[in-house]
């Protein structure tokens, strides 16, 4: 049996950090699933839609190497995950950057979720800007 992992993020302004999340989890399973999150879930979550429709960041993450399934999903449900798509392990990023983290994967039993460690972000200075002002807005929310 093949070891499918899952990520799941808004992957809003894509970038070479997401990209390094990306890579990461799929060296530790066989088979890699996103989990692209809705425009709503980010409304809900953040206070404000994502700057890249839902369309277009699907259709990226389809074309990465690295992935071998995209699904739009409004939120992370254990069930769904384990018993539909058959996802063994959850991988969570250990600092915000669009991939979701430990602290929003409710419900998720501890055993499948694997922490990645903080790997590359982007080095532009206005994409950065605009990540930690999403970030800052929707700590505070």
């Amino acid at each position: 049996m093949s070891r499918i992992g899952c990520v799941a993020g808004v992957f809003d302004l894509f970038h070479v950090g997401h990209v390094d999340v990306l890579e990461r989890a799929r060296r530790a399973c066989d088979r890699l699933v996103v989990g692209v999150l809705t425009d709503q879930w980010a409304l809900d979550a953040w206070g404000a839609r994502p700057f890249v429709p839902l369309v277009e960041r699907a259709q990226i993450l389809e074309n990465l190497r690295c992935v071998d399934e995209v699904v739009v999903v409004d939120g992370v449900r254990p069930e769904w995950l384990t018993d539909v798509l058959e996802v063994r392990t959850v991988f969570a990023a250990s600092r915000l950057d669009g991939v979701l983290g430990v602290d929003e994967l409710d419900g998720i039993p501890p055993a499948l979720i694997t922490v990645l460690p903080a790997g590359r972000g982007s080095r532009s200075p206005i994409l950065r800007a605009a990540i930690d002002q999403r970030q800052s807005r929707s700590s505070v929310a």
